[in-house]
């Protein structure tokens, strides 16, 4: 080989190994960056959880959209769903957040935290996504009570504190067909 060509491939070479190297720098600061970005939704949304969940008025406000009054049974059983809300049949409920990544900050990966009505903060990952629209479709009717609804969601306990609930959990429930989970909880 030629003087010339040994240089080119060097220079290639060197070339390669600082696009790679560019590469692996991106896909690290990307990493840290999404796992920032989720932990300050995470703390923002337990602070507005733990506002609603532990104010009455907030809880008789939405309870009062979802089961009106004067009725002793729910006037619609869909009725159980409000941007902050999960209503059961049982009469417990949950005070929610969630994110899907189709909304922004998009790095941010789907995740819904929770507080019920009994103080129990849980997670998941389950994809929810953007308004709970796919919690409407695959819960098609108000879910019986607080212990099967986090069971079949894969909820997982956690304190409220630390970063547990950045862990992923299951997209989606084992046995969901999309319309079809009804309350076989």
């Amino acid at each position: 080989m030629t003087r010339p060509v040994k240089i080119v491939l060097r220079v290639l070479g060197i070339g390669f190994l600082l696009c790679v190297l560019t590469l692996v720098v991106f896909i690290v600061n990307i990493r840290a960056i999404k796992h920032h970005l989720r932990r300050n939704w995470k703390e923002q949304a337990i602070h507005e959880i733990a506002a609603m969940a532990d104010s009455q008025t907030w809880v008789d406000k939405q309870s009062a959209i979802l089961f009106p009054k004067g009725y002793t049974v729910a006037p619609r059983d869909e009725a159980w769903l409000t941007d902050g809300m999960i209503l059961m049949r049982s009469g417990e409920w949950l005070a929610y957040r969630n994110h899907c990544n189709k909304e922004t900050p998009h790095l941010v990966d789907d995740i819904c935290l929770v507080k019920a009505s009994n103080g129990r903060w849980d997670y998941t990952t389950c994809h929810f996504c953007v308004g709970m629209v796919a919690l409407g479709m695959m819960q098609d009717e108000k879910p019986k009570d607080l212990a099967s609804f986090v069971d079949h969601y894969q909820f997982r306990e956690f304190d409220g504190t630390p970063d547990d609930c950045l862990q992923p959990t299951k997209t989606f429930p084992d046995d969901i067909e999309l319309g079809q989970v009804s309350n076989r909880q």
